[in-house]
């Protein structure tokens, strides 16, 4: 395994690139660390920048999910700022090469989550804090509403408590939209796309409920979640869970019964196997659909979080934030890990802390958001740093 260290050039903080590649002697000589080998070479020059193997745009506050528009050569990203309940979110739009800024549009709830549905160019934006979804539309960045999914319920102490939304996954075919929610239990809302109307909530016997990954040829929704069963199959036109996956080590369905927390999920399709972050454990674990039974595990750096699949190049991606609350003070990173072996291929530093991850349809770029740290303790904290959107050309 090799591990890459890529650094961003001083200069501005709202804007900044760097290249690695044959020119790595002169990109040494504007960062202020140490490179490993490069992904592939680049040019040199004004042209460079659309076409260097890897860039970052230091541009955000809050930055949180990405999503790849490839007709459009776009990429959406979506900010929180704050997280006072009277603030606005945002989505930007980014040219998918360069990663210059072409239009911000500001939403009346905070931006997390996104899916894109490329049928009908419709961004749907997760409002994590607020149980909703925010309705775009994508070619226009014109907001046509909100879908509001969870419902408050008093808590022990009077106080409202309102179940949060996390992931946002498109069904393009039948124009739907599934959203889960990290509750105790979990829960799982379908969304028609078309009538903007939830059609079906289920509750999950499990906690937690995260990750998500749809297989449109096979019709099944797969979430990721704690508990015994840490994997559910969901048949969506019934909106019932048909089939559960354990790796058989949590007592039961509390926090402090269950092992593992899959925090994010991915699919293949073709393969038919599923990989999942678990962030207690910092492990990605795989497994087989037909069988419901773990394959391997591979372990990751701390505070393991996002998971993508490339079928193009049978490669697993996974990022980890390098911090926890016993390691405040880490740095994460992006591991490339093989998909046939489950070897790991190779490291990548993103500092400060890499987040989540977009893929584009032909497996030829990777993008990935990278927070800054919150706490001042961290030794890279800057009051109102900007935080980044790394895109990695796989080719």
């Amino acid at each position: 395994m090799s591990r890459m260290r890529i650094c961003p050039v001083t200069g501005p903080v709202h804007r900044r690139a760097w290249r690695l590649g044959a020119t790595m002697a002169a990109a040494l000589a504007l960062v202020a660390c140490q490179s490993g080998p490069s992904l592939h070479a680049a040019g040199t020059g004004a042209a460079a920048v659309s076409a260097a193997p890897v860039l970052r745009q230091d541009l955000f506050q809050g930055i949180y999910e990405v999503a790849v528009a490839p007709a459009a050569g776009t990429v959406f990203v979506a900010t929180a700022p704050s997280f006072d309940a009277a603030s606005p979110g945002y989505v930007h739009r980014l040219d998918a090469r360069t990663l210059q800024p072409l239009q911000t549009v500001q939403l009346p709830r905070r931006a997390f989550a996104l899916g894109l549905n490329t049928v009908t160019n419709t961004l749907y934006v997760g409002n994590t804090l607020d149980g909703s979804l925010t309705v775009v539309d994508a070619a226009s960045g014109l907001v046509k509403g909100q879908i509001q999914l969870g419902v408050a319920e008093k808590k022990a102490d009077g106080k409202d408590s309102m179940p949060h939304t996390r992931k946002v996954i498109v069904d393009e075919k039948h124009n739907r939209v599934f959203v889960t929610s990290p509750g105790q239990p979990g829960v799982v809302w379908i969304v028609d796309g078309a009538k903007g109307q939830l059609t079906h909530t289920i509750r999950s016997e499990g906690i937690w409920t995260a990750g998500a990954a749809y297989d449109a040829a096979a019709n099944r929704l797969y979430v990721s979640q704690g508990g015994v069963h840490e994997i559910l199959a969901i048949d969506p036109d019934a909106g019932q869970v048909v089939r559960r996956f354990s790796t058989g080590d949590s007592k039961g369905n509390t926090a402090q019964d269950s092992k593992h927390f899959f925090i994010n999920l991915a699919l293949d399709a073709k393969g038919q196997r599923l990989f999942s972050v678990d962030s207690n454990t910092n492990q990605l674990y795989v497994f087989d659909i037909a069988s419901g039974k773990p394959l391997a595990t591979v372990p990751l750096g701390t505070g393991a979080l996002d998971v993508a699949y490339n079928p193009q190049r049978n490669e697993i991606y996974a990022t980890n934030r390098g911090v926890s609350r016993e390691k405040p003070e880490g740095t994460g990173a992006l591991t490339v890990i093989d998909g046939a072996g489950y070897a790991v291929k190779r490291s990548i530093d993103l500092p400060v802390h890499p987040n989540s991850l977009a893929l584009t349809p032909d497996g030829n770029t990777l993008y990935v958001s990278v927070k800054a740290p919150r706490g001042e303790k961290h030794p890279a904290y800057r009051k109102d740093a900007r935080e980044s959107l790394v895109r990695i050309d796989l080719r």
